[in-house]
């Protein structure tokens, strides 16, 4: 379930159980209609209610010490809390039978605690964290071009010494600077991709403006890193 993001700021654990009281997942998120935080929140708990989805497995990446990006595991065994950074990729909400629901974000922070009834995380990113489908859920827009975008930046990992771990030394916001950066001027070099996908082509134009007013560090350091893997127009 999707429902827009109150007000940017943490999402604490105590407040996240609240929050999925009768739910087994819920994206707070303002894309695309404002700016802010976006916060997936997951409850793992002991008993399935069968009421909504009930996640048992929680597949996302991280940074490694070696800067290299690895697939984390979050289930009820996993010690806790957990205070630490998520990386750029997707997030796998799986249940018991095997069942997902997908999403797609450029990184940010995990909290995660045991509660009276199993264990709640709270995925936390500046940058917006996208449906990418799955059993119970939509694709949001700009989805597919961000899972597309995550394919793109492999061809510098598998071919150009130290660029993962440039792109994982990035800030998220950074990173996200540099998704819309790149698929802004894609879409403003072809007419027909503008007529084929008008709404998405009006987000990238609007978060372009936005990114480049608002953080304009940010924007320019995303200019740099797609500079860096070879993806600069």
């Amino acid at each position: 379930m999707t429902i827009p993001a109150q007000a940017a700021g943490a999402i604490s654990v105590p407040e996240a159980v609240e929050r999925l009281r009768h739910l087994g997942f819920l994206l707070l998120s303002p894309f695309p209609e404002g700016a802010g935080d976006a916060h997936l929140l997951i409850a793992l708990r002991d008993r399935p209610t069968q009421a909504h989805f009930d996640p048992e497995l929680v597949r996302y990446w991280r940074t490694g010490e070696d800067r290299r990006g690895h697939i984390d595991e979050l289930t009820l065994a996993s010690r806790v809390p957990i205070h630490a950074s998520f990386s750029w990729g997707k997030i796998e909400v799986i249940d018991r039978f095997g069942i997902e629901n997908n999403f797609v974000s450029l990184g940010g922070s995990l909290e995660a605690d045991e509660t009276a009834n199993g264990t709640v995380a709270v995925f936390s990113s500046p940058g917006p964290i996208l449906r990418m489908g799955g059993h119970s859920q939509a694709v949001d827009r700009v989805a597919l071009e961000l899972g597309a975008f995550f394919g793109r930046m492999m061809v510098p990992i598998d071919f150009l010494p130290g660029a993962e771990a440039e792109i994982s030394a990035a800030r998220p916001l950074e990173r996200y600077a540099a998704f819309v950066a790149f698929e802004h001027t894609r879409y403003a070099a072809y007419e027909a991709l503008r007529d084929e996908h008008p709404r998405q082509a009006e987000i990238l134009r609007e978060e372009a403006i936005r990114l480049h007013r608002d953080h304009p560090d940010a924007w320019q350091a995303g200019e740099r890193l797609l500079d860096r893997m070879g993806l600069a127009r």
